[in-house]
């Protein structure tokens, strides 16, 4: 039924139960696409479906005035991680189970609660015909997980270099050890990521006869020896904003069977970066250490380019990194705490097509998310909503 309000907090409850329902683990979006889709039509918000693979979409729709230049968007992801073994949850992890103010399930807290609640808060202002002066754009996204195919699907279709400040429904809340309230954060920074492959090419052989051979395992270990010894160095001076790089050598393969000497071994790394020390910093001296290397005898070694995003900076003395310090007192009961985390979002991919927005993470999730028996504070869930229809109309006043 067209119209039909959302009046209370359980038939809020009961839509994120609902998605939590629909399994998104790294696949599967349309359906959830499909369904909030329906929701939104059923209350007479037009939405558009943006496929990117088989059975995955994003999916776009906004309120407010669409001729305005004044753009406030709102993301968050639709898929989640893997819910690992499911013997290990304590209960269904595709049912919403409240336990003790807490509503568990996953995808709960990464981050289904956050994109619901931005629907939800989209949905009431429209239905409670809340005049707008702006437009307010909701963008849904899927494969947020792995390597952000939805976010860099939708660049180079309009949606992104127009934005004025993003809202990253993502999580930002912290449990309290002692059984206190949940810390609210706001964050307005997070590191630029690099993941990237060294390939190291040696020559097969019998291993009772190794000098035949060149033994690759042997040269990419002489490389990560000289690798750490680069970032040990880039490590001894901070980012202003974000502090340290954060290097991770991830996964190591090589060789076939143990009576030869490996002809192949391949490394495997993730580069947390910064300002200070960019992803095109650290590649430029990575092949230049590669090639020094590769000067050696028996060495030949390949650098292999993964990915890479910008690390993410907002001022914070912005509009909306403003109205989210004012306004987090009134509905959590506390300060907002700014911050900034290594982790990346959405946000890092948007960025490459739009650097002068404003952005902010801010969300009811928190640090249970890809764990088993993952959960949302039922409260941080429902205020959230609140929270957000108050930044949104406060955004659009000035």
């Amino acid at each position: 039924m067209k119209g039909l309000l959302i009046t209370n907090n359980q038939e809020r409850i009961s839509i994120l139960e609902k998605t939590v329902s629909i399994n998104t683990e790294n696949n599967n979006e349309e359906q959830l696409a499909n369904y909030l889709q329906d929701l939104l039509n059923q209350h007479g918000i037009k939405s558009e479906k943006l496929p990117f693979a088989p059975n995955r979409s994003n999916l776009i729709t906004s309120i407010g005035s669409n001729e305005s230049k004044s753009i406030l968007a709102l993301t968050g992801h639709m898929d989640t991680v893997n819910s690992g073994e499911i013997s290990a949850w304590k209960n269904n992890p595709f049912k919403l189970t409240e336990i003790n103010d807490k509503l568990f399930g996953r995808g709960t807290s990464d981050m289904k609660s956050g994109l619901i609640a931005i629907v939800i808060a989209l949905i009431e202002l429209h239905d409670e015909k809340i005049s707008i002066p702006g437009q307010v754009r909701l963008i849904a996204t899927g494969g947020e997980e792995k390597g952000q195919l939805g976010a860099a699907d939708l660049l180079g279709r309009g949606l992104i270099q127009d934005i004025e400040s993003l809202i990253v429904a993502e999580p930002s809340r912290l449990s309290n050890p002692t059984g206190g309230k949940e810390t609210q954060f706001a964050i307005f920074a997070q590191n630029g990521v690099l993941d990237y492959e060294i390939v190291s090419h040696g020559k097969s052989a019998h291993s009772s006869m190794p000098n035949l051979g060149i033994n690759a395992i042997d040269n990419l270990n002489y490389y990560l020896n000289q690798q750490k010894q680069y970032f040990d160095d880039l490590m001894k001076h901070d980012d202003k904003v974000l502090g340290k790089i954060v290097p991770v050598n991830s996964m190591i393969t090589g060789g076939e069977q143990i009576n030869s000497v490996p002809e192949y071994a391949k490394l495997t790394a993730k580069i947390r970066t910064t300002k200070l020390y960019d992803a095109d910093k650290i590649i430029s001296d990575l092949k230049a250490l590669i090639d020094k290397i590769n000067q050696l005898p028996n060495m030949n070694l390949e650098f292999k380019l993964l990915r890479k995003l910008s690390p993410v900076i907002t001022n914070t003395n912005s509009k909306i990194i403003n109205l989210v310090s004012k306004y987090t007192p009134e509905f959590f009961d506390q300060k907002i705490t700014l911050r900034t985390v290594a982790g990346t979002t959405d946000a890092a991919t948007f960025v490459s097509e739009n650097q002068h927005m404003n952005i902010v993470q801010v969300g009811p999730g928190n640090e249970s998310s890809h764990m088993v028996n993952e959960y949302v504070n039922k409260s941080a869930f429902i205020n959230y909503i609140d929270f957000i229809k108050k930044i949104i109309v406060e955004y659009f006043k000035n």
